[in-house]
This record gives C-alpha cells, sequence and structure tokens, in this order.
C-alpha cells in the first residue's frame, strides 16, 4: 500500500475531511470508543473534531457509512509510544475515562507525511491544553 498516493488521491479528489491527514489504524479495545474489529482509516484533524475516514481493507477506497468523528474537548490527555521498530501508538484519553488507541507505521518511505502530519495533531491538541501522560 503506498499511503502517499492514497492521500493524494483523496486529498485532490476533495473527498477528505478536515486537515493534516495520516493514514493510521484501529483495534477494538476496552476503551469503549472503537468497537470494531482491525481497520484502515484516514485521521484528520478539524476545526472542532478528529475525523476517522474508514478506507476498505483490499481496494483502499472510503466507505463513507463507517466514518466516526471524536470530538476534540472530549480529549483530555495523550501517550505517544513505540510499539515495535515499525508501528507507534497514540492513545487519546478522554474526561469520561475511555481511551482511543490511534496506531500507526512510521519508520518507512511512505510514511513519513503521515508521522509530521500526527505531530502537527499532537501540536494542536498541546495548544487546546491537552496533557501528555
Amino acid at each position: 500500500m503506498n499511503r502517499k498516493q492514497i492521500i493524494l488521491e483523496y486529498r485532490t479528489s476533495g473527498l477528505l475531511k478536515g486537515h493534516r491527514p495520516s493514514i493510521v489504524f484501529l483495534k477494538q479495545n476496552r476503551g469503549q470508543i472503537y468497537k470494531e474489529g482491525t481497520a484502515d482509516f484516514i485521521m484528520s484533524i478539524g476545526k472542532e473534531n478528529l475525523h476517522f475516514q474508514r478506507l476498505s481493507f483490499f481496494m483502499k477506497r472510503l466507505v463513507p457509512n463507517k466514518d466516526f468523528s471524536f470530538s476534540l474537548s472530549r480529549i483530555k490527555s495523550y501517550n505517544l509510544r513505540q510499539i515495535n521498530l515499525a508501528v507507534k501508538c497514540l492513545t487519546l484519553y478522554t474526561v469520561e475515562k475511555f481511551y482511543l488507541e490511534v496506531y500507526f507505521y512510521a519508520n518507512t518511505r511512505d510514511t513519513y507525511e503521515s508521522e509530521m502530519n500526527i505531530a502537527s495533531v499532537i501540536k494542536i491538541l498541546e495548544e487546546r491544553g491537552v496533557k501528555e501522560v
């Protein structure tokens, strides 16, 4: 999967919500925010929401009925950790004590833009008063 090409295709077609798009994947967890199985998403940040646009498994086409948004005002803190050499995890904690684990690939040629955009999202969150734990 060429992540740069996928982002560029949807950016030029005008189908992306928000800014700073990154290809991420979510897994089912006990955090009470995302309850489905593992899936790829395009994560982007808007004025008041973090948007997750679902990508189909093989063709990497948008699946609009599986999209969801997450209010930035709910985010209380975050944690960024390295899972292994190629995967990082950004965990977002809410005021209600729920959490969302956002996994993304790192340290490869086609993930540089996604890594920089996630760093920008973290910077925007910090400007809004979100603390790192």
